[in-house]
């Protein structure tokens, strides 16, 4: 085991509870950028992977073989490669012997420690996800709209989500021959659509007239339709954060995309992947906890590695496997 002894005292050591904790640290409908871009174990920090062609669609008019013939002999697919690079990501805090020792319940300082470490990773690695997929830059042509005034969701006398919707269904699927089965909607985005009079009209006749997240879902054609509502704060460094600088992580832009079912295969195109470089003992994060006895204090480290790339395209980076609605309201 590698020895990290910043002040000359202790020794690295990974600790099983902590690293249960934070292994455990809820991940849930507030998230969504492990929908798009699921974790791909690698066992290097750096390597390529390959982008196949798409000669498995060609239409070959060729095919026929006289008797005692040989068969029309076709050339084979090709591949180029991409490559990753799996960053580690770290934050550490101190927990003072002073601090355990004045604690009362409920707090409990490593186990806070060991949150707040977790949480500030956690957290710009969904706002990395976030930002990529909701770059209309790294979209293909024809695969993302930005509406604007009366074309926005929150505009119930003009708006046309579902229209909206059907149309980047429409653009993937001449892409991909497959239907999108993942859609993201912003809790901001979700609140609105839930009074939109064109889901509303759908449904005056059912049994229940009341909008649900499964019947806009059923609506919209959505297997999995999911409703990020997770806040960050912007404020900088040595700023509080404080109701006035914390604000939505997901925005106001929608994004439909085909995920591959099941786990992650390099074979399956999809939205994105984190390549996940792990750690010794198999874990895709790592809490250590070492002693330094000059501070009188025990250091707790959260720590991962990985890389985000986008997957859904042939070649060029730019998506063709999901559709991109900028300001779907205002």
């Amino acid at each position: 085991m590698p020895v990290y002894s910043p002040s000359g005292s202790g020794s690295v050591h990974v600790d099983k509870v902590l690293t249960q904790l934070a292994i455990e640290f809820p991940i849930d409908m507030n998230f969504a950028g492990e929908v798009l871009f699921p974790a791909v174990r690698v066992q290097k920090q750096a390597d390529k992977y390959y982008l196949f062609d798409r000669e498995n669609t060609k239409l070959e008019l060729h095919d026929t073989r006289a008797p005692g013939s040989i068969a029309n002999e076709i050339p084979g697919r090709t591949v180029s490669t991409d490559s990753y690079y799996a960053s580690e990501h770290a934050l550490q805090i101190p927990v003072t012997d002073e601090e355990r020792q004045n604690a009362d319940t409920p707090l409990t300082p490593d186990a806070d420690a060991t949150e707040l470490v977790t949480r500030r990773i956690l957290l710009a690695r969904e706002k990395a996800m976030k930002d990529m997929a909701t770059t209309a830059a790294n979209y293909a042509a024809g695969m993302s709209t930005t509406l604007a005034g009366v074309n926005q969701w929150n505009d119930y006398a003009n708006s046309a989500p579902i229209s909206d919707v059907k149309t980047g269904i429409r653009a993937i699927h001449s892409k991909l021959f497959q239907v999108p089965n993942t859609m993201i909607v912003p809790w901001l985005v979700m609140s609105t659509l839930e009074d939109h009079p064109d889901f509303i009209e759908r449904i005056k006749y059912a049994e229940r007239g009341i909008l649900t997240r499964d019947i806009i879902a059923a609506i919209f054609g959505m297997p999995s339709l999911i409703v990020p509502g997770v806040g960050y704060s912007t404020a900088a460094t040595g700023i509080p954060a404080s109701a006035a600088n914390i604000t939505y992580l997901w925005g106001k832009d929608v994004i439909i995309a085909w995920t591959p079912p099941g786990a992650p295969s390099m074979r399956n195109v999809g939205f994105g992947a984190e390549f996940n470089w792990s750690y010794p003992d198999g874990l895709v994060a790592q809490v250590d906890r070492w002693r330094e006895e000059p501070r009188k204090s025990d250091l707790v480290r959260y720590s991962r590695r990985y890389d985000l790339k986008l997957i859904g395209h042939e070649g060029d980076n730019l998506l063709i496997t999901a559709y991109l609605i900028k300001a779907a309201i205002a």
